[in-house]
């Protein structure tokens, strides 16, 4: 209970012998990272919702420039709370007082967009690559892809996607939620390479303070957090409201379009429906931390005081300023100091027996939680292979073809089957098909751009997602997964390797097909072609009628 809540319950506990007075508002500042857009939506849905205001705070929102240093900011006393980089661990253990309050992105956003005949992050060197330098993540997927940025011709960053579109760079680091939309709205053929595709999976945009504030106004923080995260709440429940609401009374930097296209990025990143808003686990942290330490900017993976607990008692400097006010409303009130002192021990009891039910309530939460988590992706994907499953693919087709429409982009379908399945199991058994299709679920997992959904549709046939994607790159980077998977070697428990290949079939929205049936069938009927002529090879879609009396695929 915050003092002035427990004096409120004095004065109502004595029938209101003293009236509350009014309370003024606690002023604080909120400094962003970057300029306003839908990327801080949840704070500004908290301001003008009343969320603060019924916390008993006036929030100053203030955005950020281009060059400013939000954790300076923060730790020099202009701000006392801000939004930051998952750069905060490593700023936190070469000893700045900095505590995370909140995640509110689950998956980093960080991302390169390159153009369209660059496939991979191999493709970068030696080219110009415009770089900011808060995105470790990225640096950690040069690291983990053995690129030294000294390979690249790295390039200062101008935020803005105009240089990649004319041609004037080779590649920008960027927010899949911002820079994104510029690309595909140009029409340029690019390609997305994201950090997760290496097992680089950190957190994005985090609500952090200091030490100090946590110390000194622990009840404060406290309700800021709370009344933040009910913001967010609100802002991913109402995007189209929030994108007017940005637009009128935070500047016009960006379209509604442009904004209804972040909300929607960042709910995918945000992972509300799985997640709850504001979430962080030491865990996914401390692995955070562990890439850090492999490329050589942390010397240990602890976490000491960097993750804040809403739960912890409040510290001693606290209880004596209740205990203070408590006193000093006893003595207005006019009431006995044995009457207080009984109250207050049955206070404690009751106190210590609801923190104990709270403990164990919040360890039964997370069991759930993680069941619950569990459940959701044992229900989407498949168990052997790790890829999304065909009830996946279903449901995610038209919602994909839905944004190619009106994004205006091309979407590729991609059916992969297995050639001569049959022969595999005859030879090394079940369990050498198994192992085969375990082997070609990691390495699809493996070369899938940020944006791209990989199935395993039934048996051995996969079915790849592919937006954003033009000639020559589309026909570039299937030819490159069919050479991947010829060069796989696949070893089965009893010692034998074996090498397979794969044919595919190609149909593209919106040249080939305008629904997700027929541009079902037209890839099918692709790759009933490949396999006709003599398998291990890509097939596209052949214009309308050339081969509407095919068969199905051969197995």
């Amino acid at each position: 209970m915050t003092p002035r809540g427990l004096l409120a319950w004095l004065c109502l506990l004595c029938g209101g012998v003293l009236p509350l007075q009014a309370w003024a508002l606690e002023q604080v500042t909120l400094q962003l990272k970057w300029r306003h857009q839908f990327q801080f939506a949840g704070y500004y849905a908290a301001l003008e919702q009343g969320y603060y205001r019924r916390a008993g705070l006036e929030v100053r929102i203030v955005e950020a420039e281009p060059d400013q240093d939000t954790v300076a900011e923060v730790l020099q006393g202009r701000a006392q709370y801000g939004v930051g980089h998952s750069n905060l661990l490593r700023l936190r253990r070469q000893g700045q007082p900095v505590v995370v309050l909140a995640v509110i992105l689950q998956h980093s956003p960080y991302v390169y967009i390159a153009r369209g005949e660059i496939d991979h992050v191999h493709g970068l060197v030696g080219k110009r690559v415009m770089q900011e330098q808060q995105g470790d993540e990225l640096f950690a997927y040069l690291h983990k892809e053995n690129v030294h940025p000294r390979q690249l011709q790295l390039l200062p960053h101008n935020f803005s996607a105009a240089d990649l579109v004319a041609g004037r760079v080779d590649a920008i680091s960027a927010y899949s939620s911002d820079e994104l939309f510029e690309v595909r709205a140009s029409g340029a053929p690019h390609t997305v390479l994201t950090p997760r595709s290496a097992g680089i999976d950190f957190y994005g945009d985090n609500l952090f303070t200091t030490e100090e504030e946590i110390r000194r106004h622990p009840q404060r923080v406290k309700a800021f957090r709370e009344a933040s995260l009910q913001g967010w709440q609100y802002a991913m429940a109402h995007p189209q409201e929030m994108a007017d609401a940005i637009q009128e009374r935070w500047g016009r930097r960006h379209s509604r379009e442009h904004l209804l296209f972040e909300a929607a990025e960042m709910q995918r990143l945000m992972q509300p429906e799985l997640v709850e808003i504001g979430h962080m686990n030491a865990g996914r942290w401390r692995h955070i931390a562990e890439t850090y330490q492999e490329l050589g900017m942390l010397d240990d993976t602890r976490l000491d005081g960097f993750l804040y607990d809403p739960d912890e008692p409040p510290d001693r400097a606290q209880l004596v300023a209740v205990l203070a006010l408590f006193v000093a409303a006893t003595v207005v009130l006019g009431l006995t100091a044995g009457h207080l002192r009984r109250l207050n021990l049955r206070l404690s009891q009751r106190g210590q027996a609801l923190r104990e039910a709270h403990a164990a309530l919040q360890v039964r939460v997370s069991e759930i939680e993680a069941l619950q988590s569990r459940l959701q992706e044992q229900a989407l994907r498949d168990p052997l292979t790790g890829l999304f499953n065909r009830r996946y693919m279903d449901e995610t087709l038209e919602h994909e073809l839905a944004r190619a429409r009106r994004g205006g982009y091309p979407l590729a379908l991609v059916m992969l089957d297995v050639d001569h399945f049959k022969r595999i199991n005859d030879t090394y058994g079940h369990a050498g098909g198994d192992e085969l299709l375990r082997h070609l679920g990691q390495l699809l997992r493996h070369l899938c751009r940020e944006g791209d959904v990989a199935c395993r549709y039934g048996g051995e046939e996969f079915l790849l997602l592919l937006p954003g994607l033009h000639e020559p790159a589309l026909r570039a980077r299937a030819e490159f997964w069919r050479c991947s998977v010829e060069a796989m070697v696949v070893t089965t428990h009893a010692g034998a390797a074996f090498s397979v290949t794969v044919s595919l079939g190609v149909a593209v929205f919106p040249e080939d097909a305008q629904d997700v049936r027929s541009l079902q069938r037209c890839a099918d009927r692709a790759l009933y072609r490949a396999k006709e002529k003599g398998r291990n090879r890509v097939e596209f879609a052949l214009p309308a009628g050339e081969d509407e009396n095919r068969p199905a695929a051969l197995a």
